[in-house]
């Protein structure tokens, strides 16, 4: 319970949306069935249902487990290649080392901000190219936080009508 309760609220976010959108598709098939008595719709329904249960438990073990990483920092450039699907985004962290994430393109990042993801442990090795690298560890992202909704990082701005 208390691996649960100090886990990041995005995480525990994504186990509720996964059983919410479960229920929810099992809920509309089952009053089109009343309405029409579509048994395929029901059970295509149950079986994305039986799939959403699946991933939110997976997730919640990995989480009560503590079988996740989090990569804070901020985002220093965000790039991306024609033809591939993912995008190239470096990070420097509290330390000052660079770190550069390979992600999908659906995600939005911003420059200068400051942002914290997650990934499930995995111990992969690298296979010395990028596309590669990038596509077999997709299922290893779990999610990403911005903080607050516009954490810009405290720039000093001379004054020029002095």
């Amino acid at each position: 319970m208390e691996q649960w309760l100090n886990s990041p609220f995005t995480l525990r976010l994504k186990v509720f949306l996964f059983l919410l959108t479960g229920t929810a598709i099992l809920l509309m098939a089952a009053a089109a069935f009343f309405i029409s008595r579509d048994r395929l719709l029901l059970v295509l329904s149950g079986i994305i249902f039986f799939c959403c249960l699946l991933r939110s438990m997976g997730l919640l073990i990995v989480i009560l487990r503590g079988d996740y990483e989090t990569i804070t920092g901020i985002c220093t450039a965000v790039s991306s290649q024609p033809l591939r699907r993912y995008q190239k985004i470096e990070l420097t962290d509290s330390r000052g080392a660079a770190v550069i994430l390979l992600l999908g393109r659906q995600i939005k990042i911003k420059p200068d901000r400051v942002y914290c993801f997650y990934f499930r442990k995995a111990s992969r090795p690298s296979l010395g190219s990028e596309y590669l690298n990038a596509s077999l560890s997709t299922d290893l992202f779990l999610g990403y936080d911005s903080g607050l909704p516009d954490n810009r990082l405290e720039t000093k701005k001379s004054d020029s009508a002095e």
